[in-house]
């Protein structure tokens, strides 16, 4: 379970699978993206940040099962801005985002329990109208779904941000489904590496251009149920 590893003030190496562009016309489409190295890369160095069930050590492999340099592995779900993209659970956990207004969802259709990104434009609402018209039609009699963004205010997010000591970039949010049907909604900060320069100076960037990572946080979502959805689509 994917979950365990996923936990405040642990640092990963990652590069997100690029988007699923194309049409707009609201459709439900395979999800194509493969799924790309997510490296463990041991914990950050704030230790305000860290999981308070982490030791403040930094051997924690007998914490969470894994070396530094490890993969830590997970099946991807695209964003296809005005379809909806579907990945069969039988590939294990899934993560998708960046999320902004988007709704995951999981059900069954076609024969295969799946999990939905509807890909919704925050500034296209006729696309969005298509998209959740679309996916009501065909919504799994099991459907159960979340919006991973409504789970960090913006002040809950500048908080964590200021307790990475000035190193912390971009904040994200990833949705992430379990194989057993559970929802997360993961919060990630892109991490700057300080470089001293002359005269005292420090500059931040990603050495080598790889993308430095770090969790802020991770909350268990309690799932909408299918009639909650259907209010959700209207």
């Amino acid at each position: 379970m994917i979950e365990r590893y996923l936990r405040a003030g642990v640092r990963f190496l990652w590069n997100k699978p690029p988007d699923n562009m194309g049409n707009v016309g609201g459709a439900i489409v395979a999800s194509t993206g493969a799924a790309t190295p997510l490296i463990y890369d041991g914990l950050d160095g704030h230790p305000d940040m860290l999981d308070p069930q982490i030791p403040r050590n930094p051997n924690v492999e007998h914490v969470l099962g894994i070396a530094v340099g490890a993969t830590v592995p997970y099946a991807w779900l695209d964003y296809a801005p005005g379809r909806t993209a579907q990945k069969p659970m039988a590939a294990g956990d899934v993560l998708t985002g960046y999320m902004s207004g988007c709704l995951i969802a999981r059900g069954t259709l076609g024969g295969a329990t799946s999990a939905f990104h509807l890909g919704t434009i925050d500034s296209r609402p006729e696309v969005n109208r298509t998209v959740k018209e679309v996916f009501h039609a065909a919504l799994p009699a099991d459907a159960t779904g979340f919006f991973p963004n409504r789970h960090w205010p913006p002040g809950e997010v500048q908080y964590l941000q200021e307790r990475l000591g000035g190193t912390a970039g971009t904040a994200v949010i990833l949705g992430l489904v379990t194989a057993t049907g559970t929802f997360f909604s993961v919060l990630m900060f892109q991490i700057q590496e300080p470089v001293a320069g002359g005269g005292g100076t420090v500059s931040f960037t990603n050495p080598a251009g790889l993308r430095y990572w770090c969790v802020g946080g991770i909350k268990r979502v309690q799932a909408l149920n299918r009639a909650q959805l259907e209010n959700e689509l209207r």
